[in-house]
């Protein structure tokens, strides 16, 4: 009898103690509750791992008001276990909400799944994709894409992430950006030249050609991505040459350049191409870099063709280079900014009237030794503004026709830069001009930035014009342009 006592009291004990335990560690950690489940079955039904807008119109979507409230019902531990879940959108969002936690070690969770190679669905904004889970939940931590709401791995802690994508094997895009952007040490040559022989890894071939090792030319000149789509697989032996320009193959390219006339499709690989040939910065390049501009009969490739070898040689920056992007500029009428701040660095005052004729096409370019003026407020990231700015350093009468011109004839997408500029000058003398555009306008992301600058110009005369142009042109008072304009008047106490 006192033998069942005591057994009966220990196993009340028992009990007790594990009651206690249970309700100081609250739910069970091996379980997800019921209410838990229910909104990860809606995010499975959906099946896409969504931002807080997608679509042309920014709309919130169902699927991420799911997310949110994931993020508010489930626990700490509940999250831990989903991102083990079966299916991938809901491992993705699991980890998402983990990363909102500061004692979650996100690398240990990271490093479990360098081998998920599950394809999750995403959209954000306009643009879906699919990729694996475990390149996912290493591009939400990358610490060089900032969002203040997600916490990022450490810059230390992705230097590791990096080391183990690289040494342990798995099947992520990761993996490769790692091996690619790998520094090149003595240690890591090995391993790197084993994964472009063995396992023809083309990151691999990239990164094994900054070692410039005479030994791997023979390994670049005969590698071939045979698992390219609609490319010829050279791709990465482009980029490889780009790091190596060794002599040696010099003769490639220019095979290649030649075989690839007869392609009448585009293609990313030209691009790397001729930024291999421009690396070389030699005669025998540029003699390469000119054969695109007489041997195409198709106007269309011969100017993708074109646009490719500006890119290399702005890119690869060299006075043997410099009567190319001239010749560019005045008979394929292509610039960019970089290309701009460049050739002004060689030769301001021909820039200045090469400039000229970029914005007035019937222009005639004259030959002059005068230093242009040029300073750092000038350029901005608009190439357009930029060369107004310059220009009205240098010439203020022409940029005054340039803007009356353009302010008559411009469309949608620049007229912009153009008002804008007038707006800056705070000069009245454009209001006629300003006015004759407004009396046909119907677009209002034109004519509400005419009345703005009119209204700026602070002249009782042009603020009654604007009002009487608005009675004349009927498309002033349509929908929300209308309003728009209702409420500029209204500021600024017109009537």
């Amino acid at each position: 009898m006192i033998n069942q006592v005591i057994r009966f009291t220990s196993f009340a004990v028992f009990l007790l103690l594990a009651f206690f335990l249970f309700n100081c560690s609250g739910k069970n950690s091996s379980e997800i509750s019921e209410e838990t489940k229910l909104i990860v079955e809606k995010i499975e039904k959906i099946n896409v791992v969504m931002g807080s807008a997608v679509g042309y119109g920014g709309n919130r979507p169902k699927q991420y008001d799911n997310f949110e409230a994931l993020k508010k019902t489930a626990s700490k531990e509940e999250l831990l276990l989903l991102t083990s879940h079966s299916n991938a959108a809901v491992r993705c969002y699991s980890f998402w909400a983990l990363t909102s936690y500061k004692n979650v070690d996100l690398f240990s969770i990271i490093k479990n799944h360098i081998t998920d190679n599950g394809l999750v669905k995403t959209q954000f904004g306009c643009s879906g994709s699919t990729e694996k889970v475990g390149d996912f939940f290493i591009n939400l931590v990358n610490p060089k894409y900032e969002n203040s709401e997600i916490r990022k791995l450490s810059q230390e802690e992705f230097v590791k992430l990096d080391s183990i994508l690289i040494n342990q094997k798995n099947d992520l895009y990761a993996s490769d950006i790692a091996i690619e952007n790998a520094v090149p040490t003595k240690a890591l040559y090995s391993k790197i030249r084993n994964l472009a022989v063995k396992n023809h890894n083309q990151s691999a071939l990239v990164t094994l050609s900054k070692y410039k090792n005479p030994n791997d030319i023979e390994l670049i000149l005969n590698n071939r991505d045979k698992d390219a789509d609609d490319e010829s697989g050279y791709f990465f032996t482009y980029k490889a040459i780009q790091n190596f320009p060794d002599a040696r193959f010099l003769p490639f390219l220019e095979k290649r350049v030649y075989e690839s006339l007869d392609n009448d499709h585009f293609s990313h690989e030209w691009l790397e191409m001729y930024a291999a040939i421009a690396s070389y910065k030699n005669q025998k390049a540029v003699e390469i870099l000119k054969i695109p501009f007489t041997k195409f009969q198709n106007q269309d490739i011969k100017e993708y063709r074109i646009k490719f070898v500006y890119e290399a040689i702005v890119a690869n920056q060299s006075q043997l280079y410099n009567n190319l992007l001239w010749r560019i500029w005045q008979n394929e009428h292509i610039i960019t900014l970089d290309g701009f701040k460049y050739l002004l660095q060689v030769n301001s005052a021909k820039t200045l009237e090469f400039a000229k004729k970029e914005l007035k096409p019937n222009y005639q370019i004259k030959k002059t030794d005068k230093v242009a003026q040029t300073n750092q407020k000038m350029i901005t990231a608009n190439l357009e503004e930029t060369l107004l700015n310059f220009i009205l350093l240098n010439d203020k009468p022409f940029v005054y026709n340039i803007l009356k011109e353009k302010i008559v004839n411009a469309d949608v997408s620049d007229f912009e830069t153009y008002c804008t500029k007038v707006l800056e000058l705070e000069d009245s003398s454009f209001a006629p001009i300003l006015l004759k555009r407004l009396t046909t306008e119907d677009n209002p992301y034109v004519y509400l930035p005419i009345a703005e600058t009119l209204i700026s110009f602070k002249d009782k005369a042009i603020n009654k014009k604007l009002l009487e142009v608005r009675k004349q042109n009927k498309n002033m008072n349509e929908d929300w342009g209308s309003d728009s304009l209702d409420e500029i008047l209204k500021k600024n106490n017109i009537k």
